[in-house]
């Protein structure tokens, strides 16, 4: 992924209305499925997954955390789970962790929301096999003909309808049924006193006046609902913040956390957008430009820090001449409050965030690792009342909730940072950090629009940069010679003397950014616009997947410091590189020296302190997984043996002089090349010695889940292909070469390219000829269901791209560094070829084919179709082909 982002520098919100009658009347709320047609296809045939969801644009990005947050923490892929597993993990009492999240995800994908839907025609017949849902229920249409909802209460007049209890559980309370309490959404409605819709026989006739109240009387007033007049007053009370708002920390940072920022505001619509999307009945939002009560203060570390509402439980609804006249009234079926961070202090501790009625509480507590403090910086709270409607004694219905954001609440925290006037700042004092801490700053907000113009010095250097998730870039504007500034999604950075261009690098998931700009003489690092400190020269430097943590290591003042997330835990004379911090968090580099006779060391050191053993010399980076065995490296002993090591063992047998392993993610399965006797070579997976061959070049490729391996291996004269530890038989006779082995994305399938001669070459999958050719096989790709095939032939003077043995147009150069892609429904194949007048083209393969200047080689596929960046001249924009 990594090595994608640098070969880049080469080139509704639904408001719900109306009040809910509770006749049941399901014509109205049915729908069927109508696509996109490729999900709609995998759906029906039950092989949806949540990264399905992904590659067609319909998972909201919370999951996208939540799937890295698992195969970080857990080893469990989310993206590859279907229903049925997700539905296992929330109900799994080891994953408690992540219960609310995967329950709020198994009904999101229950619902359908990742589907288009529409109701049927009056009276139309819908086909077996149509999904169907009413009511949030979903289900297959069982033969042809109209729509039957299962279940479904026959029709009564609206006068029965409205006296029977089946009635009132069609319109069921949509948070208290339907929203689980959690610190997404900490919806809960609150327990009223005059409740009587649950106890009709103890409750006061609905024309009763009943006890009501405005709230506190310096509170700031909202009205209670669109639908009727009236309002209440509301106030936030908040324990636990010293009220230091003269800070200056709230006058520099706190504008950018407030909800008239702009990042702020979107955020907040978002958060909205996606309840209406999980809710039956929402509600709807009121005027987000109200006044609302502000709470400014600064966390203490173990002090807890409690937010407490204080509203009317029964505010008093204003009725008009004409409702009284038709006896009409209004009571209170529950309030509702939310409290939802917008900006939070993340870490390794536990807070104990809780929600309760009208409450919310955490304990800010230092991060052991960091000694940072984590908690929320940013709170907004949300209120509304659901309404019952009256008309004499019968109840008539119920009116939908209004939010409206009463309060937030800024709990700035010890150690924030912030910029004034060229130097960083901390809350609580008022002197400058001499070349900041190497805080992580603000995580990289993607662009409303990606529509930009490019400095003619970015695209002449090579100065530019792409996120994995083309969400996101960063170029480098000045002069050769002179004054330089980093622009990131099209904001400016402060002036350098310069920027050193090769360490521009995006976080694998595109939130954070790093590069190193050098002031004077000095060297400082840069995390997401946050100076680190300052280094004569840096040696190492590592961005964590979710680009929170950041490891720099350097020299300065003849000494080499590493930092962690700005936290220095290393000061020693030898020299630092090779740095790395793994999914858990944890960080690790290697050490160089020399002992007390003058011989060469080498050793990894942690950063929680622990050093490993010394050795001659180490020769490839670090590897940390997320499995039992969890830093991997090879190193050399006293004679000139190398060894693979995991975790401090010494894995045998010798690798000769190799310095290449592969070892799957989770850690569990590992392979290398190791000498066997003399000019004989064998691999060596998870500690089992393979067939003993001439030479073998590198060590084996895995499947995704491990349980397979591949590699070739070589004769005297001739090549073989081995899978599982069996070499493959076949009738080509002596092979000259194999290239581009690989598995299909479930393992079940294997293909290879065999090269007969100079000049031909055969495609094989599974031991069979699938196609032929002249010239080189490249990058062989399965389609996502392991059905379709294709790859890419060199030719001396042209490049060209097959599909199920159908070859494409020729091209001076088609780019493999990366595989060419199948859509996720595997039905569309797209690649990145150059001309011969050096234009980059974009190939739907049987379809469009677009050109540009230049164009990063990915696409991004998105409902109806995919996307993609391109560079006319200085003119770098989102461009969009549609699909069939």
């Amino acid at each position: 992924m990594r090595l994608f982002a640098t070969m880049l520098a080469v080139f509704v919100f639904l408001i719900a209305s109306g009040i809910a009658l509770s006749a049941p009347d399901s014509s109205p709320d049915t729908e069927i499925a109508t696509g996109p047609d490729g999900l709609l296809q995998m759906e029906q045939q039950g092989k949806v997954t949540v990264r399905a969801l992904r590659g067609w644009g319909r998972l909201p990005d919370k999951y996208m955390n939540l799937a890295q947050r698992m195969r970080q923490e857990a080893s469990l892929d989310l993206l590859g789970a279907d229903l049925d597993q997700v539905r296992q993990w929330s109900a799994d009492a080891a994953l408690e962790q992540y219960g609310a999240e995967l329950t709020e995800l198994v009904g999101f994908m229950e619902g359908g929301e990742h589907l288009d839907w529409a109701p049927p025609a009056p009276g139309a017949s819908v086909p077996a096999g149509t999904l169907v849902r009413s009511a949030g229920v979903r289900w297959a249409q069982e033969s042809d003909g109209p729509v039957a909802v299962p279940g479904a209460v026959p029709e009564k007049g609206s006068a029965d309808v409205a006296a029977t209890p089946e009635a009132e559980a069609v319109a069921p309370d949509p948070v208290s049924a339907s929203e689980p309490s959690t610190p997404e959404a900490p919806d809960a409605p609150s327990q009223q006193p005059v409740a009587a819709a649950d106890e009709p026989e103890k409750a006061k006739a609905p024309n009763q006046a009943l006890p009501t109240d405005e709230g506190p009387e310096d509170g700031v007033e909202f009205p209670i609902n669109y639908q009727v007049s009236g309002t209440y007053r509301v106030k936030l009370r908040v324990e636990g913040l010293k009220n230091v708002s003269v800070d200056p920390w709230f006058k520099h940072a706190a504008p950018a956390l407030l909800p008239d920022n702009p990042d702020i505001l979107a955020r907040e619509k978002g958060y909205f957008e996606q309840r209406t999307s999980q809710l039956p009945d929402p509600g709807k939002t009121g005027d987000t430009n109200s006044p609302y009560d502000l709470v400014l203060g600064v966390a203490t570390p173990d002090t807890p820090v409690v937010i407490h509402v204080d509203a009317p439980e029964n505010p008093a609804v204003t009725l008009s001449e004409q409702e009284i006249k038709d006896k009409v009234s209004y009571r209170v079926a529950s309030k509702s409050v939310l409290f939802h961070p917008f900006d939070e202090a993340r870490g390794d501790a536990e807070i104990d965030f809780k929600k309760e009625l009208d409450s919310l509480s955490w304990t800010p507590r230092l991060d052991p690792g960091t000694g940072r403090p984590v908690g929320p910086r940013a709170v907004g709270v949300y209120m509304a009342y659901r309404l019952k409607k009256y008309v004499g004694e019968h109840e008539l219905g119920v009116l939908k909730y209004e939010y409206h954001r009463i309060g937030w609440v800024l709990a700035a925290m010890p150690g924030d940072v912030y910029e004034r006037s060229g130097s960083l700042y901390a809350v609580g004092s008022d002197e400058p950090i001499s070349g900041g801490d190497g805080s992580a700053g603000t995580p990289v907000q993607a662009a409303e629009k990606f529509d930009f113009e490019l400095p003619q010095y970015a695209l002449d250097e090579g100065a530019l940069r792409l996120s994995d998730d083309l969400r996101h870039v960063a170029w480098v504007d000045g002069e050769r010679k002179g004054r330089k500034r980093m622009f990131v999604n099209g904001q400016p950075g402060p002036w350098y003397d310069d920027i050193k261009t090769y360490t521009m690098l995006f976080s694998p998931n595109g939130e954070a950014f790093y590069y190193e700009a050098e002031v004077g003489e000095k060297v400082v690092p840069i995390h997401n616009g946050a100076q680190g400190p300052v280094f004569d020269d840096i040696e190492t430097m590592d961005l964590s997947d979710d680009g929170a943590s950041i490891l720099v290591g350097g020299e300065t003042g003849g000494v080499y410091r590493v930092f962690l997330n700005g936290s220095q835990v290393r000061e020693t004379p030898d020299r630092v590189e090779k740095g790395v911090i793994g999914p858990d968090g944890k960080a690790a580099w290697v050490e160089r020296g020399k002992d007390e006779s003058g011989k060469n060391y080498a050793m990894v050191v942690t950063a929680e302190g622990v050093t490993g053993a010394r050795y001659a010399g180490i020769h490839s980076g670090i590897v940390r997984t997320s499995g039992r065995s969890d830093m991997w490296y090879v190193a050399e002993k006293e004679g000139g043996d190398r060894y693979l090591i995991r975790d401090g063992e010494e894995l045998k047998p010798s690798m000769g002089y190799g310095s290449q392993f592969t070892v799957t993610p989770d850690g569990y399965n590992y392979a290398f090349v190791a000498p066997q006797g003399e000019d004989m070579d064998c691999m060596v997976v998870k500690g089992q010695i393979g067939p003993d061959f001439k030479k073998i070049w590198n060590p084996a490729t895995f499947s995704a889940d491990g349980s397979r391996h591949i590699y070739e291996a070589r004769g005297d004269d001739d090549a073989f292909l081995v899978v599982d530890g069996k070499v493959v038989s076949h009738g080509f006779g002596p092979l000259k070469d194999v290239a581009a082995q690989t598995f299909s994305p479930d393992g079940s399938r294997w293909a290879a390219g065999f090269q007969l001669n100079d000049e031909e070459y055969v495609i094989v999958v599974d031991g069979k000829e699938i196609g032929r050719g002249s010239g080189k096989p490249r990058s062989i790709v399965f389609s996502p269901d392991g059905s379709r095939v294709a790859w890419l032939e060199k030719q001396k003077k042209f490049w060209r791209a097959y599909l199920d043995g159908e070859a494409g147009p020729e091209f001076r150069e088609i780019y493999d560094e990366e595989p060419p892609q199948f859509s996720p429904d595997g039905k569309a194949f797209v690649y990145f070829a150059r001309d011969k007048d050096k234009k980059m083209h974009i190939v739907v393969f049987g379809g469009e084919d677009r050109v540009h200047d230049l164009i990063p080689p990915r696409a991004m596929f998105v409902e109806g179709g995919l996307e993609y960046l391109a560079i006319d001249g200085t003119h770098f924009r989102r461009e969009s082909i549609a699909l069939d």
